[in-house]
């Protein structure tokens, strides 16, 4: 289980003026992690960067649920291509050095 502070989506949502149902509808979509306790659902902390974000896109670039979940994965698969190209690089400074 994690360690990160959490938050309740209710107070979360109440703050930053967020409808309930959008945060929901992530998390159903897998793009955000929520955890239930006692028949309440709360936010960690390490999520809501990424839940600003993903507000931003619907709300700000008025792009609707598919597209975020679109971009969301293209993003994801971005930065696993940049963590293996930074290991590749690593790997040939080695042989490089010989």
């Amino acid at each position: 289980m994690s360690t990160e502070p959490l938050i309740p989506m209710d107070l979360y949502c109440r703050h930053e003026e967020l409808d309930i149902t959008f945060v929901q509808a992530l998390t159903e979509r897998g793009l955000i992690h929520v955890v239930m306790q006692e028949e309440r659902s709360y936010i960690a902390s390490d999520q809501l960067a990424r839940l600003e974000q993903l507000a931003r896109m619907h709300f700000d670039l008025d792009i609707n649920l598919e597209g975020i979940e679109a971009i969301s994965h293209m993003l994801e698969r971005v930065d696993r291509m940049q963590q293996e190209m930074r290991a590749l690089q690593e790997r040939l400074r080695v042989y490089e050095r010989e």
